[in-house]
This record gives structure tokens, sequence and C-alpha cells, in this order.
């Protein structure tokens, strides 16, 4: 991905991306996802997911940058199911 030089993301908008996504598609995007749609590195992203998680907004997956929750929604599957609808949702 190019990335101009005065293009800059804000994790507010990458949070709100996250969350928009898991509404959406009852799953989390990845952080190629999430670059391919803000059009920045997706170092950039990892950045902002690391940002997201210290400030306990998303929880990653250890050693990666796979999101397990951005509370109420869980990425990994739990005994917990909401229905709304037609999607599912894991909680």
């Amino acid at each position: 991905m190019q990335q101009s030089p005065e293009k800059r993301i804000y994790d507010r908008d990458v949070r709100h991306f996250i969350y928009a996504n898991f509404a959406d598609s009852s799953r989390p995007p990845t952080s190629a996802e999430a670059a391919d749609h803000f059009k920045v590195f997706i170092a950039t992203i990892e950045n902002a997911y690391e940002n997201l998680a210290n400030a306990h907004h998303i929880a990653l997956a250890p050693g990666s940058y796979s999101i397990w929750m951005a509370h109420p929604f869980s990425g990994l599957p739990t005994n917990y199911v909401a229905e709304l609808e037609g999607k599912k949702y894991v909680e």
C-alpha cells in the first residue's frame, strides 16, 4: 500500500472501523483489511491496534495483531450468542 507522507489516521477512526466491521460481519477485521480500508501500510494499522490494546479498547491475541475482543464483541467463539436481525454475535 502506498501511503502519502501527509496521510494520518487516528486511533479513534481505526476503533470505529473495528466496531463497524464487527457489527456488519460478526467478526473482527484483520490488520490487512483495515490497511486496505484506510489505504495505509499494515504497520500503521498494527501501531493503532497496539495503541487501542494498551488503552484497553480491544484485546489482541498474544504475540499477534489478531483481535480477540472489542467489548462487547468477541472474536473467539464463546458459549454465549446474541442474535439480532439474523446476525449471530458471540459475547
